[in-house]
């Protein structure tokens, strides 16, 4: 009989590969029934989330400059690991913003690194929020936790003469599965209904009226260095903050240069040439908030048939070589759980899944260097007969 090779195309964003192989038989077959393969759900992102590529992070956790982070922050009484996201967020957060007292105009070339920023700040210099911002930046970044700086701008950013633009950070979480919006300077971050909310969902609310409705955290230990109580030091945020959203901007990178682009968060808003009278340029412009909002933990699934496959009988061994990938940065592997077994460690981003009569169900997920797995992807892919397939979604 001659073996035939097929590509076949995307199915439910799967891609199914048929490769040259022999025929074997598989069990009882009924005459013109043919055994087939069909995907009984897949995930509803099925496209690879190549705005990720675009967003730039000062080093990676493995780098040698990340391990002088995490002993240069041991010695000040930081650690991040063995300790949940979240957490980490918090004591991250509170961390930095105990570090000085703020100031508004000592803003430092970004040349000198934030570990000679804390040299100085223990001889009582005093840094602005574009430190507190670089500074969360790379102590996340140092424990594996992606993140990056995010400013916020008034509307009138190009003729008021200062005070045009706050920065504060993002840090990519794999709890709520998107972005988080921490404010070093002031050591907040906001929520609504009980979930912590990104820099652009904060302004969104802002803008609907709602900011007497964001919870906004405080770190108490911010609030005992600066002499104020919780109570004051939120509502002293909620005024300063409340002007801030004409314009949201983020780290970009374009042909290997690094950028922002900026997001205009009101149709009414002018694309802005000036920052606080002065000319600006080389920024990218969007009013689209989702190009600034690419997912950091999808892993993404390529099938490859290399089993048996007969003209007549069907898919007579159905055997895949899974392709993995994910926009996870800093991985350390991936794991796989089929049907209901435990999640198990693969070596490489390859797998053999041999399908078996029924129901198969595989999920697949990364592993990012603080131990810290992305969001999972599952499919369900059956094996056998039509008729089984009739007999088995009409019991379900």
């Amino acid at each position: 009989m001659t073996a035939i090779r097929t590509v076949c195309s995307v199915l439910l964003g799967l891609t199914l590969v048929v490769s040259r192989a022999s025929a074997q038989l598989a069990g009882e077959q009924p005459a013109g029934e043919r055994l087939i393969v069909r995907v009984l759900s897949a995930p509803q992102e099925l496209d690879i989330d190549r705005r990720t590529a675009y967003y730039p992070f000062p080093f990676a956790p493995t780098d040698s400059i990340a391990r002088v982070y995490r002993q240069q922050l041991a010695r000040q009484s930081l650690r991040l690991d063995s300790i949940s996201e979240l957490d980490a967020f918090r004591r991250a957060l509170t961390w930095v913003g105990t570090r000085w007292i703020h100031h508004s105009e000592n803003t430092v070339p970004p040349t000198v690194s934030t570990l000679e920023l804390l040299e100085r700040a223990l001889n009582g210099e005093r840094f602005t929020c574009v430190e507190y911002a670089r500074l969360l930046v790379d102590v996340l970044t140092a424990y594996g936790f992606p993140a990056r700086m995010v400013g916020l701008s008034k509307q009138d950013i190009e003729t008021r003469p200062l005070g045009a633009r706050h920065v504060a950070v993002e840090a990519w979480s794999v709890t709520y599965h998107k972005w988080v919006f921490l404010d070093p300077q002031w050591g907040m971050y906001p929520c609504l209904d009980g979930q912590w909310l990104s820099a652009y969902e904060l302004v969104s609310a802002i803008a609907a009226g709602k900011l007497l409705t964001v919870e906004f955290m405080p770190s108490t230990e911010v609030c005992t260095y600066y002499r104020t109580t919780p109570d004051e030091h939120v509502e002293q945020y909620r005024s300063f903050l409340a002007s801030y959203t004409g314009y949201l901007d983020y780290p970009y990178v374009f042909e290997g240069r690094i950028t922002l682009l900026m997001y205009i968060c009101r149709d009414s808003l002018p694309l802005p040439l000036a920052f606080q009278g002065m000319p600006i340029s080389g920024l990218f412009y969007t009013r689209s908030w989702q190009k600034a909002y690419g997912a950091l933990d999808q892993t993404y699934i390529t099938f490859r048939y290399t089993g048996h496959y007969q003209p007549q009988r069907g898919f007579t061994q159905p055997e895949y070589t899974l392709d993995l990938t994910t926009t996870m940065p800093w991985i350390t592997g991936y794991q796989v759980r089929q049907d209901d077994s435990p999640w198990r460690p693969i070596a490489g981003a390859n797998f053999r899944w041999q399908l078996h009569r029924g129901i198969n169900t595989l999920e697949v997920r990364a592993i990012g260097w603080n131990g810290l797995p992305s969001r999972t992807t599952k499919v369900k892919v059956f094996w056998g007969l039509p008729t089984e397939l009739s007999k088995l979604t009409s019991t379900q």
